[in-house]
């Protein structure tokens, strides 16, 4: 009895395909054993073209417009990536995905915001506070924003693929449904599968009622490439004022540091990215996060 077409998978090389479809013509049916031996040859192959030296240069990294932040992550935002952006409200979120679709505009990049909360005018608005000709881009085709948006993941996938954006930013994951069903959901597979198979990194806003020296994370943590976590904290036991500061949680094929940094907003967005000095205040708070956190792990393909 003639065998199915492909018994094993369909994933072999063009080559041994080849070798198979003769050997049916020849003799009238396929070998299986002949298909598996074929398979070993070419995870063989791929395991030579993947060594780490290959992979680590192999990395295509998207600045994120705020050059601190990219020097921490080696370059910037390894490309196809999602990446989680969290924090309490007021923190900056909104204008961190901002400037990173900023950035993309200003090389010629496409770029999405899908904002499920704020009007267009209002997303406009914020985008002028910081000098960013928003309306010139959107009349250029380079960016498209979506406010107070009620699109369904399947019309979001209907624009991504007519658009063919290289950056989108989603403002916030939480309006579509709690973390503990979003992840689970048919809806966000298939957008996130999409996503995933065109190369487009992407930022995903999602929001936190606790700050970032409280160990708890929830399901859209555990979806990200990446996570970037943004408060307000005290930095030291003299000076009382709230700092903004951010810190690199999660990154995948990056080696990070989860210390939080300080920065501050100015007349062209986040300008200013720095270490800080780690007082007791601040060891108190963060304690031993950066060996306790899952996230902390930095080895390449985490």
């Amino acid at each position: 009895m003639v065998r199915n077409k492909y018994p094993v998978h369909t994933t072999l090389s063009s080559d041994a395909i080849k070798v198979l479809d003769r050997y049916e013509k020849e003799l009238g049916a396929k070998n299986l054993v002949l298909e598996k031996a074929l398979l070993s040859l070419d995870k063989g192959r791929f395991r030579s073209k993947m060594d780490a030296g290959n992979l680590q240069c192999s990395i295509k990294r998207i600045s994120t417009g705020i050059v601190g932040l990219d020097d921490m992550l080696e370059g910037g935002i390894p490309e196809g990536f999602s990446v989680i952006i969290t924090g309490p409200p007021g923190t900056g979120k909104t204008t961190l995905c901002m400037q990173y679709l900023m950035e993309g505009v200003t090389k010629g990049e496409k770029c999405v915001l899908f904002s499920f909360e704020e009007r267009l005018p209002q997303l406009v608005q914020q985008f002028m506070r910081f000098g960013w000709d928003v309306a010139k881009y959107i009349d250029d085709g380079y960016l498209e924003v979506f406010g107070m948006s009620m699109l369904t993941f399947e019309e979001i996938t209907e624009i991504i693929e007519t658009y063919k954006p290289c950056r989108i930013v989603f403002d916030s994951l939480n309006v579509f449904s709690n973390p503990e069903n979003f992840r689970n959901s048919g809806g966000w597979r298939s957008l996130h599968r999409t996503i995933k198979n065109r190369g487009i990194t992407s930022f995903l806003i999602t929001e936190k009622k606790h700050g970032i020296d409280t160990k708890d994370f929830d399901e859209y943590d555990f979806l990200g490439d990446g996570i970037i976590f943004l408060d307000s904290m005290q930095l030291n036991d003299i000076d009382t004022t709230l700092t903004p500061v951010m810190a690199i949680q999660k990154m995948r094929a990056t080696k990070i540091d989860p210390t939080p940094q300080s920065f501050r907003f100015g007349e062209k967005g986040i300008e200013k990215y720095r270490s800080i000095q780690t007082s007791k205040v601040l060891q108190n708070k963060i304690g031993n996060q950066g060996n306790s956190s899952p996230y902390s792990r930095n080895e390449p393909g985490y």
